[in-house]
C-alpha cells in the first residue's frame, strides 16, 4: 500500500511538471507567434545616403506593408562597419534588432582588426538581397582587348591596377586571383573610392582597374574597355564581355553583396518570417524597378544559402588578408 501511494504521488507530480513544461513552451511559442507586435529597428553600418541606406529604405517599405509594423532605419557608421555590427551583436535577440550589412563589415573588417565579433558565431544570416559584380578594365588606348592579353603582359613586365582601397573587397578578390596565377607582376594602387580609381585609369595613371560594373559601365567603349566580369554568368548590360569563370579562372567571390543579419540567439521562426517577407519584397515589381533604377542587381539567397556563403567567404577572406599582412 505504501509503495502504491508513493508511485501515485510521483505520477501526479510528473503530470503536473509535464503540464507546466507544456504551458511554458506554449507561452514561449506565443511570444514569437505574434511577431512583430511593435516597430523593428534596422541598422545600417554606414552613413545615411549611400547604397546601403537606399536598399534599406526600399526593402523596409515593403516589409512594413507585409508585416504591419514600422521599420525604423538607424545609421551607425564608423570603424569600417564594425560600429553598427557591434551594436546589433549586443542588442536583444528578439527579432526587433536586425542589420542590413555587406561583405566588408562581415568578412573583411573582423579579419583585418580585432573588432570584437565573428560574423559566423555572433550573427544569424537572414537573407542576401543584392550582389554587385566587379569588372576589370583597361584604358582603350592600351590596345589590350582581352583578360588573357593583360595577363600575358603582366608575365613579362610590371602592371599596375587600381581599386577602391587597400584591404577592401575589390583588392582582396583581385589579390587572391593574382596570387593564384603565380607568375604575374601586378602591383596594387589603392584609391579613396571607385570614382577616383576610374579617373586614374582614364588618365592612364594605372594600367587596369577593378570596380563595380555600375562605375565602369558609363565609360565602356568611351575611354575604357571592360575585359571580364566576376559574375557567374554574362551580364545583360555587357553581353559581349566574358566572365572570369568561363575563361577558366576561379575567384573567391563574385561581387559585393548586401544582406540581412540578426544577433545569434534570435529565434529561428522569427528569422524565417523575416526571410519570407524579404523574399516577397524582392519579387514585387515596384521593388524590382527601384533596384534596377539604382543599378543594384537583386540576388536573393535564403537563410541557409546565405549562412553557407558567409562561412565560406569568411574563411577565404581571412586567408587572403593574412597573406596581405605578411
Amino acid at each position: 500500500m505504501k509503495f502504491k501511494k508513493i508511485m501515485s504521488v510521483l505520477m501526479v507530480g510528473g503530470l503536473v511538471a509535464g503540464l507546466a513544461a507544456c504551458n511554458g513552451a506554449a507561452s514561449n511559442a506565443g511570444k514569437n507567434d505574434n511577431y512583430p507586435s511593435r516597430a523593428i529597428s534596422l541598422t545600417i553600418p554606414y552613413a545615411a545616403g549611400g547604397s546601403a541606406d537606399l536598399q534599406a529604405r526600399i526593402i523596409s517599405d515593403s516589409i512594413q506593408k507585409d508585416l504591419g509594423q514600422t521599420v525604423n532605419i538607424i545609421s551607425k557608421p564608423g570603424g569600417a562597419g564594425s560600429t553598427g555590427m557591434t551594436a546589433v551583436k549586443t542588442a536583444k535577440p528578439d527579432g526587433y534588432n536586425i542589420i542590413l550589412t555587406a561583405v566588408g563589415p562581415s568578412t573583411l573588417t573582423p579579419n583585418a582588426n580585432n573588432v570584437g565579433y565573428d560574423v559566423t558565431k555572433d550573427f544569424k544570416q537572414i537573407a542576401q538581397i543584392t550582389e554587385a559584380p566587379y569588372g576589370i578594365a583597361v584604358n582603350s588606348s592600351s590596345g589590350i582587348s582581352s583578360l588573357n592579353e593583360l595577363l600575358e603582359v603582366a608575365r613579362t613586365e610590371s602592371v599596375t591596377y587600381g581599386t577602391t582601397g587597400a584591404g577592401l573587397h575589390q583588392h582582396v578578390v583581385t589579390a587572391a586571383f593574382v596570387e593564384s596565377q603565380g607568375d604575374l607582376d601586378m602591383e596594387h594602387i589603392p584609391f579613396e573610392g571607385g570614382a577616383e580609381a576610374v579617373t586614374a585609369l582614364l588618365g592612364n595613371h594605372v594600367d587596369a582597374s577593378v570596380n563595380t560594373i555600375s562605375e565602369l559601365l558609363p565609360h565602356d567603349g568611351n575611354g575604357l574597355t571592360i575585359l571580364a566580369v566576376t559574375s557567374d554568368e554574362r551580364l545583360e548590360e555587357l553581353p559581349d564581355v566574358p566572365t572570369f569563370k568561363e575563361l577558366g579562372y576561379e575567384l573567391i567571390s563574385t561581387g559585393a553583396w548586401f544582406g540581412f543579419m540578426a544577433p545569434k540567439d534570435t529565434p529561428d521562426n522569427v528569422v524565417t518570417k523575416l526571410e519570407e517577407s524579404i523574399k516577397k519584397a524582392l519579387e514585387d515589381e515596384e521593388v524590382i524597378a527601384q533596384f534596377k533604377k539604382a543599378g543594384l542587381p537583386i540576388s536573393f539567397l535564403n537563410s541557409e544559402e546565405f549562412t553557407k556563403k558567409t562561412m565560406e567567404e569568411n574563411e577565404k577572406n581571412k586567408e587572403v588578408i593574412k597573406s596581405l599582412n605578411n
